[in-house]
């Protein structure tokens, strides 16, 4: 269908940006590098960017979640049978990786990877990779075949998320990036690592992800609240605060949509914004998103 602008009474129209493929993949990987948490919906470790692996592969992009699970995340601009068989060849290889093989191929270097890794999970020890791999997939169109194919494996339970991505562009020559999630299974944990957030990846409120300003309209947290990050190990305390849009703001004025992107930018490092960012009680943000979550349920199972 098409999409239009409202300005005053005028209905301005979008045209969908024509791209040959590699300026499509190239430019949507750097979007997806820089902005995980929003195309993916829960925040990423960002491992590497087209890091070659065993077999001669190499994925766009591998990142871990904060349970350790891997991600292969794959950008084409048409996905059809043979990439996606390309596709699950990567997720083959992503079953049997190792943290050290992690490590190996961390972007901003070996040495570094296990201390960054360790604040991202707020963990004592570095939390070991769980199975299995997630693979997302990240095209403009599927062909129909293709897209049968992977309505079977997702409703089979392949941990598999499809993300159509358009890119558009209005006639003052902006762009705008349309995100349409499908095929994303519910996520079973097995019960490993923490038992507080086991079974909770996906972070889900009223059939969709949870983001900081339902925590604002459910009266959970205010606008103007402020918000701190103590790393004792690095004697760094971080501060922002919390706008009545939801955002993020930094001392310095950057604004981000998402928790983890304003700790990210804060600190020079991958970071869980939901984990770190506190409030004045003490309390994180991923503990309003819990309380949410559980009054979400509770309504539900009244009803």
């Amino acid at each position: 269908m098409p999409l239009f602008e409202v300005r005053d009474d005028e209905l301005v129209p979008f045209r969908r940006v024509p791209f040959v493929s590699d300026l499509y993949e190239k430019e949507i990987e750097d979007l997806l590098w820089s902005n995980l948490e929003a195309f993916v919906g829960v925040p990423l470790f960002p491992v590497a960017r087209q890091p070659g692996v065993s077999g001669g592969l190499r994925p766009d992009i591998v990142a871990l979640d904060e349970d350790g699970y891997v991600h292969v995340i794959e950008v084409k601009r048409d996905i059809a049978r043979d990439q996606l068989a390309q596709c699950l060849e990567y997720a083959g290889w992503a079953r049997g990786a190792s943290l050290d093989e992690l490590a190996e191929m961390f972007h901003e270097g070996e040495a570094s990877f296990f201390e960054v890794w360790t604040e991202f999970t707020d963990s004592n020890s570095p939390r070991l990779v769980q199975r299995p791999p997630r693979l997302v997939l990240v095209a403009r169109d599927f062909d129909d075949r293709t897209d049968a194919a992977l309505r079977f494996l997702a409703e089979n339970g392949l941990p598999i998320t499809v993300l159509r991505v358009t890119v558009y562009q209005d006639r003052d020559n902006r762009r705008f990036v349309d995100v349409d999630a499908d095929h994303e299974p519910e996520v079973h944990q097995d019960g490993s690592g923490d038992g507080s957030r086991a079974g909770r990846n996906r972070h889900m409120f009223k059939g969709r992800r949870v983001v900081v300003k339902d925590l604002l309209d459910e009266g959970l947290i205010d606008a103007d609240t402020p918000l701190t990050w103590t790393r004792p190990q690095k004697d760094i305390t971080h501060t922002a605060k919390v706008l009545d849009t939801g955002d993020i703001q930094l001392d310095d004025g950057g604004t981000y949509s998402f928790p983890s992107r304003a700790a990210s930018e804060a600190a020079g490092i991958p970071a869980n914004g939901w984990w770190v960012w506190k409030t004045p009680s003490g309390r994180t943000l991923s503990d309003l998103r819990s309380e949410l979550q559980d009054e979400d349920e509770y309504e539900d199972d009244e009803d």
